[in-house]
């Protein structure tokens, strides 16, 4: 009974094991902090397939890179938003669905890896699709917002379309 007791209060008093805090040098991982990322992608995808571009704006940082598989580096917030809605310019419909793999937070930075599927419906109907993995890496601002900063996507052959997540 009293080796339990003991356990008990240790587990209690003691920090709790994560990723974060189990590597040498790193800050431990606010669950508030991933939780914000979580939702900023949900916001991120709710915008895009809205083809609300303009209102993602404060969403990136200034020097924001995107560097999607096929396409030139976009640099700035500028380019950024005008790759993004070149799909509804050009009257075609979007969706994107993303199954977070791992979430690291680091102080004021934090990293995401992500699987993807993209379907781009054309105007003529034609139906393309795409999958992969994306690699984000967001900055956190004095005011505690985090902003994505860097971007990279690649098709990759280990994605299946079958664990696309259902809506």
């Amino acid at each position: 009974m009293k080796s339990t007791l003991i356990a008990a209060v240790l587990a209690i008093t003691l920090p709790m094991a994560s990723p974060a805090n189990a590597l040498d040098g790193q800050a431990e991982m606010s669950p508030t902090d991933a939780q914000m990322i979580v939702e900023w992608g949900n916001k991120w995808q709710q915008l895009f397939e809205a083809g609300d571009i303009e209102q993602m704006r404060d969403m990136y940082e200034p020097d924001a890179v995107l560097m999607a598989h096929g396409a030139l580096p976009q640099t700035g917030v500028d380019e950024i938003l005008s790759f993004l809605g070149r799909n509804k310019a050009a009257g075609n419909r979007v969706t994107i669905d993303f199954a977070n793999e791992d979430i690291t937070i680091d102080g004021q930075r934090a990293y995401l890896t992500a699987k993807y599927w993209m379907t781009i419906t054309l105007a003529n109907s034609q139906v393309l699709d795409f999958k992969g993995r994306s690699f984000l890496v967001y900055k956190k601002s004095g005011e505690g917002q985090w902003r994505l900063w860097r971007d990279m996507d690649n098709q990759a052959p280990d994605v299946a379309v079958e664990e696309r997540p259902t809506r």
